[in-house]
């Protein structure tokens, strides 16, 4: 699929949501950026990050008939992560995308995985520092994102897990063992 396509499906998927539209594509520019910065492969971080909000304004009812029965129950108390895996399945069997670094890097950009490869936490930290964020933390990650990846993801991690337990939220075990093996890498690294 070439890279112009892949952005005309997303704009119309994304029609009544300019905003998010406009989200995708500074989120794929951060992430051609970083890509470009680190030799990974371009093109199946541009394609990552231009479908990792395919599905976010289906309704839960839409994502999760993609979904099994136990990924349902398994982030039943953070739905959050339902888009990010219903648009790797749509990927995958509407369009035809069959590359796994490219479904996985979809499926992990909400809070990654433990075994996170370079074109995983390329579309992760992407999402989280593409330039219409705007947090307090946000300036430092994007500084560090392209001098340690590891840290950057690391430190939104600790940052987005203190902000969303002091709104009530649940945090999923799976982002803190993403944190526990960041935290390995980045001492192995030092």
């Amino acid at each position: 699929m070439k890279i112009t396509d892949a952005i005309n499906i997303v704009k119309k998927k994304l029609n009544n949501y300019p905003n998010r539209f406009n989200h995708t594509i500074r989120v794929y520019e951060m992430a051609v950026k970083l890509a470009e910065h680190y030799n990974a492969d371009v093109y199946k971080v541009s394609l990552a990050a231009i479908f990792h909000d395919y599905a976010k304004y289906d309704s839960i009812l839409e994502q999760i008939k993609y979904l099994s029965k136990d990924e349902v129950l398994k982030y039943e108390d953070t739905k959050v992560i339902y888009h990010s895996l219903s648009a790797a399945y749509v990927l995958k069997n509407e369009f035809n995308i069959d590359d796994e670094e490219i479904l996985n890097a979809i499926k992990y950009h909400v809070w990654g995985h433990p075994k996170m490869t370079l074109i995983d936490k390329i579309v992760l930290i992407s999402d989280k520092i593409e330039l219409g964020r705007n947090y307090p933390l946000v300036e430092e990650l994007r500084k560090l994102a392209f001098q340690d990846i590891n840290l950057a993801i690391y430190k939104f991690l600790e940052d987005n897990i203190a902000y969303n337990l002091k709104k009530g939220f649940k945090i999923h075990k799976n982002q803190y063992e993403t944190i526990e093996s960041l935290k390995e890498e980045i001492h192995e690294n030092t």
